[in-house]
């Protein structure tokens, strides 16, 4: 079974010139880990994680403050300075996605290999939808 046979359509997405802040909030509104990052032509051109981009506004702090402890004062102040800038310098290194003419079989491999609980999926570099865990277990058991 092909991907696009599968996959959820209309993933969510946001604009590689959307701002962090921006980013951040319709993630919590869609409840979100992460989100693919589009531009104007819906290319796909990285990922927003929340995750990574905790551990980066953690790691920035620790540089600038040494080896003091961390406290919530600098962590909300360096996240204050960077809430409106573009999402696009934010995006996590790996930009992770499946092709819709890949098979059921290649997502699990991905799947296994990966982190993410849901992946976009891709036609010729432009988004078509997503493929969550859940969603490719629920295939699985539908079509013993």
């Amino acid at each position: 079974m092909f991907i696009e046979e599968i996959m959820i359509p209309e993933a969510p997405t946001v604009n590689d010139f959307d701002t962090v802040g921006d980013t951040i909030q319709f993630l919590n509104r869609r409840k979100l880990s992460g989100v693919p990052v589009v531009d104007l032509e819906q290319n796909l051109v990285g990922y927003f994680s929340g995750t990574d981009f905790f551990n980066y506004i953690q790691s920035e702090v620790k540089k600038e403050i040494g080896g003091a402890i961390l406290s919530f004062y600098e962590f909300r102040k360096k996240m204050r300075e960077v809430f409106d800038k573009e999402v696009s310098e934010f995006l996590s290194e790996k930009s992770e996605f499946l092709e819709v003419s890949q098979t059921e079989e290649d997502a699990i491999h991905f799947f296994l290999q990966s982190d993410l609980e849901s992946v976009p999926v891709v036609r010729m570099g432009k988004v078509v939808g997503m493929l969550s865990k859940t969603k490719l277990l629920q295939v699985m058991l539908e079509n013993k």
